[in-house]
Order: structure tokens, then C-alpha cells, then sequence
């Protein structure tokens, strides 16, 4: 019988303390962000982010203990922003809107973070176990706003598991089809279920 391992747990940055603080917190989250999404992160130090933000080595430290714990923040700031942006929040989404989202060009940057990290969490822990901690979050969200289909929690699954497709050929730089044909398709594809 195989053995478990224990999942790594994802500790999070401590909150900023003072508006100051919070301040140049999103800045060093927009500079990695940029720089992930320009160079890729595994081509990206701490030195080449404190140098765009125009801070030490020490105050990027002072905010995210590890390159990975600043990836996945940089990631959930983006799907919070992105959310935020398509009223996910207030649960004012239409269905097809919804599903517009898993290959919208305005979500291309964190898919493309997201096959990042989804590389470096093969061999960085806090990569995995935030990825693990940022994934469970939008299955229940996902799930909780499907509640109402016979299973929810497979329908989210598969959610991901295209989003996670998408983002890849993104990576690739491969072409989709137009945004109109993927419309028409999942509109036969609700309208089917």
C-alpha cells in the first residue's frame, strides 16, 4: 500500500500593517506579476523584482517570505481583480457569461501564471501548497454557484480541468477559435443540458 504525504500547508503573507506598508505590498505584487507574465517566473528573481520595484532585496522579504508565496498571491490578486470585474462577488453572472470567462483574453495573464506555477509547484512546496489552498477555494466557489446542477462538484472539477487546457495552449501560443464560435458552441452545449 502506498504511503501518504502529508499536503504542505500554504501560510500566507501576514497583512500589511500601515497604508505605507500596504502600499508597496501591490506594488511588489503588480512589478512580479509583470515580470512573471514578461520573462516567466522561473527567469525572474527576487533582485530583478526588488530592482523594478525600486526596493532592497530585504523589503520583498519583508512582505512574502519565498518567491512562490509571491507567485500565488500575484495569481489570487489577479482571479480577485478578475472576479471582482465580472460581479462574481454579488452572483450577478449569467451562465454563458460565466463560462465566457474560461477563455476571455482579459484572463490570459493569470491562466499563463497559473501554467507557471503549476511547473514550479513540482519542486517548490509553497507553490504547491498555495496553489492547493487557491484551487480548493474556486472548487467551492465554482461549486457553490452550480449547486443546483446533479453534480456540482464534478462540474467544477471539469470547469478547471478546461480552464487548465486553455491556459496551456495560451502558454503555446496556439490559436483559439473565434470567440464567436465558442459562444455558439457552449450555447448549444447549455441549451443540450
Amino acid at each position: 500500500m502506498p504511503t501518504l504525504t502529508k499536503q504542505p500547508v500554504f501560510v500566507p503573507p501576514e497583512p500589511p500593517r500601515t497604508a505605507k506598508s500596504a502600499s508597496t505590498r501591490r506594488r511588489l505584487l503588480s512589478v512580479a506579476g509583470d515580470l512573471f507574465i514578461e520573462r516567466g517566473y522561473s527567469a525572474v528573481s527576487i533582485r530583478d523584482i526588488a530592482a523594478r520595484a525600486e526596493l532592497t532585496n530585504g523589503a520583498v522579504y519583508g512582505h512574502f517570505r519565498s518567491k512562490g508565496q509571491l507567485l500565488v498571491e500575484v495569481i489570487r490578486t489577479k482571479i480577485a481583480e478578475s472576479d471582482f470585474a465580472y460581479r462574481l462577488a454579488d452572483g450577478a453572472v449569467e451562465p454563458l457569461h460565466g463560462v465566457q470567462m474560461l477563455y476571455d483574453d482579459s484572463r490570459r495573464d493569470i491562466r499563463l501564471l497559473e501554467v507557471d506555477a503549476a511547473a514550479a509547484a513540482r519542486n517548490d512546496r509553497d507553490v504547491a501548497a498555495g496553489l492547493a489552498s487557491l484551487y480548493n477555494e474556486r472548487h467551492t466557489r465554482i461549486r457553490d454557484a452550480m449547486a443546483e446542477l446533479r453534480d456540482p462538484d464534478a462540474a467544477a472539477w471539469l470547469i478547471s480541468v478546461v480552464t487548465g487546457g486553455i491556459g496551456m495552449r495560451d502558454a503555446a501560443g496556439l490559436p483559439r477559435p473565434d470567440p464567436a464560435r465558442l459562444r455558439a458552441l457552449f450555447d448549444d452545449v447549455i441549451a443540450a443540458l
